[in-house]
């Protein structure tokens, strides 16, 4: 499979995994009404998901990547913190 095929198919997957996810989460039980979806639909939902997770995890080991990239948000606590080298006192010897 060439490099375009793979990335092709690794946005396929993502596109999948958020529209599937969006799915979930736009009709979870809400405020004591139960969700819309059958116990079988959510089952099959979980099954493609596990699907979408190993295909993904298969891609990425074919392109080189790491399965560590996370988004981050905009209120999220960094996990590093910048250092202005201006702030840095000067040696005096």
């Amino acid at each position: 499979m060439d490099e375009k095929a793979l990335h092709d198919e690794q946005r396929l997957m993502r596109m999948m995994r958020k529209t599937l996810t969006s799915i979930v989460r736009d009709t979870a039980p809400r405020d004591g009404n139960p969700s819309p979806l059958s116990e079988a639909t959510v089952l099959g939902i979980k099954d493609c998901l596990l699907v979408i997770s190993s295909r993904e995890t298969e891609l990425a080991q074919l392109t080189g990547r790491t399965l560590e990239e996370r988004p981050h948000f905009s209120d999220e606590t960094p996990n590093t913190h910048a250092v202005k080298i201006s702030s840095i006192p000067k040696k005096t010897h």
